[in-house]
């Protein structure tokens, strides 16, 4: 049988180079770093957890390159997709991040809570200096002191100091019986200012400042409470404006300058029920798969360091979720699932979904110009 020496040579060329000269021209490339939390479980040790995350990571970014394959036809850009550093953190170490945010890294829990006393005291004494420089202060000015969050935050400074320099056996902390005159005589002198207006008693300011302080500190409490147990909280109200302590430290002590996208994946994770069927089904809380953290809406989260994605580690090889939560960085939109069936890729629950329209695809060819992964 003879073979056709040309057509022969087509083949092997095919073969040997089957993109050269005849794929589409990148027009964006976007890389991922993971960082994987590794909590053991009954079946699987913490290496265990990591191998088979650091895999399916790895399939996630053929699944986001393979979703925007199946859209070129749609106008989508044609997007280079690539795997950058892959990092575990440890359960010891992930619980930590229960700690508070501006807790420095060396700082023993002696040092941080005098750190907070002296700040606690300079938040009174700003007050103070207003009101002796500016006697004649209108009242709505002085209300934007936030004289009642000051005296709430020093009276709780004070008591957390206090309490662990009788418990605890650090025998170098210095007294603060001198920081605890100066804040209770500035507190005083803040009363006097404040009911001096003759407006709102100044015992029901604070009352309502010390109210908003313990329902912050029981968040946190929360908060860390589901994150020992391996459950990240997102965000505490509907509007998702405060994060959780977690988050954030999640994402300011986890970062790497090779302009990357940051991925995040954890255990489980969980926010607000959002609508009444979510309220009727799951009650307060809803369990989330996934979530993309763009630095426009959550800048104190991000803290100026780019982008971020969390994924759980319920996903499966054949899911599209990092390319749904892509999705929603480069759509730039905040009803993305609007109207939305199971078998497009922003589909609320997506699965296996993966279609985007047309409409999409020029939101996402226009923002994938000025798109950066990692810090700017």
């Amino acid at each position: 049988m003879s073979i056709n020496v040309n057509k022969l040579f087509c083949l092997l060329f095919f073969l040997a180079f089957p993109a050269l000269g005849f794929s589409m021209p990148v027009e964006k490339e976007i890389c991922f770093n993971f960082y994987i939390i590794t909590k053991a479980l009954s079946d699987n040790s913490e290496l265990k957890v990591f191998e088979k995350q650091k895999d399916l990571a790895v399939k996630q970014v053929l699944q986001a390159q393979l979703a925007f394959e199946k859209n070129k036809n749609q106008s989508c850009p044609n997007i280079k997709f690539t795997k950058g550093l892959i990092k575990r953190i440890t359960w010891r170490e992930a619980l930590k991040l229960s700690l508070p945010v501006d807790k420095e890294i060396k700082e023993s829990h002696g040092e941080y809570l005098f750190r907070k006393l002296r700040d606690a005291l300079d938040g009174i004494e700003i007050v103070i200096n207003k009101i002796k420089n500016e006697s004649n202060i209108k009242y709505q000015y002085f209300l934007d002191l936030h004289p009642g969050r000051v005296i709430a935050e020093a009276e709780n400074a004070l008591n957390n100091f206090n309490d662990y320099r009788v418990f605890s056996k650090d025998k170098e902390l210095v007294d603060s019986k001198d920081y605890e005159l100066k804040i209770k005589s500035g507190i005083e002198i803040i009363k006097l200012k404040l009911d001096g207006y003759g407006r709102e008693d100044s015992f029901e300011i604070i009352k309502k400042a010390k109210k908003r302080h313990i329902e912050y500190i029981k968040i946190d409490e929360l908060t860390a409470l589901t994150w020992s147990e391996g459950e990240l909280t997102l965000w505490n109200d509907i509007e998702a404006q405060n994060t959780s302590i977690e988050m954030k430290n999640l994402l300011r002590q986890y970062r790497d300058d090779n302009q990357c996208l940051d991925v995040y994946i954890i255990p489980a994770a969980k926010s607000p029920s959002t609508y009444i069927k979510e309220v009727e089904v799951n009650g307060k809380w809803t369990k989330r798969d996934g979530a993309a953290i763009s630095s426009k809406n959550f800048p104190r989260t991000t803290a100026g360091n780019g982008h971020a994605i969390l994924l759980t580690y319920n996903s499966e090889p054949s899911e599209f979720r990092l390319a749904h939560e892509l999705g929603h960085l480069l759509l730039d939109k905040p009803n993305a699932h609007l109207d939305k069936k199971e078998t497009d890729l922003m589909h609320e629950f997506s699965k296996g979904g993966y279609q985007l329209d047309e409409i999409e695809c020029e939101l996402i060819t226009k923002n994938s110009k000025t798109f950066y992964g990692g810090k700017k």
